[in-house]
């Protein structure tokens, strides 16, 4: 690994427009979000705004197309990965990785201050 990769810090590379959605949003409005803002992944939100899991389009895939849910009716909720990871965004990219391959999850959720400013993705860090 070269020593500017861990020079860098999540901050430096992280998703700064953060999709959110709430955990009773439908897995159509997911994916309608997900296209028309290209990104790969929505955060979800209590109603309180409290960050409680992350949809990627992969869960779409393996959690309601393969299933052969009616995406109309399966909500947020019941598909999100609640399994979150949080990150400093002051953390080199190192961390991220380590942090990502320890939890064997591909996005971090990046803080600074208790509040939430970023997603970074396994493929933001090259893998």
């Amino acid at each position: 690994m070269s020593d500017f990769n861990t020079l860098l810090a999540v901050k430096d590379l992280m998703a700064k427009d953060i999709l959110t959605a709430p955990d009773s949003a439908s897995i159509v409005e997911i994916a309608k979000a997900l296209t028309g803002n290209s990104t790969g992944s929505v955060v979800i939100v209590s109603p309180d705004g409290d960050v409680v899991g992350i949809i990627t389009e992969s869960d779409i895939v393996s959690k309601v197309v393969a299933q052969a849910k009616d995406p109309a009716q399966t909500k947020a909720g019941g598909i999100m990965s609640s399994n979150l990871i949080k990150i400093a965004g002051d953390c080199s990219i190192f961390e991220a990785r380590k942090a990502m391959t320890d939890g064997d999850v591909k996005h971090l959720i990046v803080e600074e201050d208790g509040k939430q400013i970023g997603v970074i993705s396994s493929t933001s860090l090259g893998g």
